[in-house]
């Protein structure tokens, strides 16, 4: 690779990185904040910045000076949606789910390490989880991550593992130790569901299943998640009921069809 192929790479992740650190927590980036979080210098920044404005990706607040992601990646990301097709299959299940546990309700996927909401159904109960769609958690401390993970390969599970399993917060129960994590793994592929309390928010309690494709590989989970004083010991054999009952439809609805 000449040196000016190994430059357009070196831009282009660099461009890739840029656009990954807008989030609904951090929606608006300064030029030199920028800089900093990705370490590269200023002018490597405006570059970037101007290229990816140009090409209608990001715009630039003229009164603040933030760079903020365009409109224009709404549809791009309504066809990265779209292109699941549990998306259009599950709303019904879903809804239906909030409907019956009185809990919010996601539709998750696993990528690389991180658990990613595609859907969320909101229930009228407050639950201290700031989550929307799109939102990536780490997957070993999340039940929809811990449930996706329990069905990969050894060797996935192990590249996880190797990329660390760090405490979520400072009074979080999340796993970090290996032995442990792999052995509530099986667990959780033994039993088809998982129950995780405290795990990444103190308080909040969460409960999936996973969902299975036609070929039989999972790669979607169905959760539930509510204040612990709602979801405790006393109802959870008839919430785990109804989200796995909720996945089993979602994968039946996957293999045979939506009618």
């Amino acid at each position: 690779m000449g040196s000016n192929e190994k430059s357009s790479v070196s831009s282009m992740v660099n461009a890739l990185k840029l656009l990954d650190l807008f989030t609904m927590d951090e929606p608006e980036w300064t030029l030199t904040d920028l800089a900093d979080e990705l370490d590269v210098g200023v002018s490597t920044v405006y570059r970037l910045t101007n290229t990816l404005m140009h090409e209608g990706f990001i715009v630039r607040d003229p009164l603040t000076k933030s760079f903020r992601l365009a409109s224009s990646l709404l549809e791009l990301g309504h066809y990265v949606l779209t292109s699941f097709d549990i998306y259009e299959i599950s709303p019904p299940i879903l809804e239906k789910l909030v409907q019956d546990t009185g809990e919010t309700v996601h539709l998750s996927i696993l990528e690389g390490n991180q658990s990613i909401y595609l859907q969320m159904f909101e229930c009228s109960n407050y639950v201290n989880v700031r989550t929307h769609v799109g939102k990536k958690h780490p997957a070993h401390c999340t039940s929809t991550g811990q449930v996706i993970l329990a069905y990969q390969s050894e060797a996935e599970i192990d590249r996880v593992i190797a990329q660390g399993l760090p405490l979520y917060s400072p009074k979080s129960s999340t796993i970090t130790d290996p032995i442990l994590f792999k052995e509530r793994l099986a667990l959780i592929k033994k039993q088809g569901y998982t129950f995780n309390k405290d795990e990444m928010n103190v308080g909040v309690t969460a409960i999936a299943a996973p969902v299975k494709s036609p070929s039989g590989k999972v790669e979607f989970a169905v959760s539930i998640a509510g204040l612990s004083s709602r979801i405790n010991t006393n109802n959870a054999p008839m919430l785990i009921k109804l989200v796995t009952k909720a996945a089993d439809e979602l994968s039946k609805k996957l293999t045979f069809g939506v009618n």
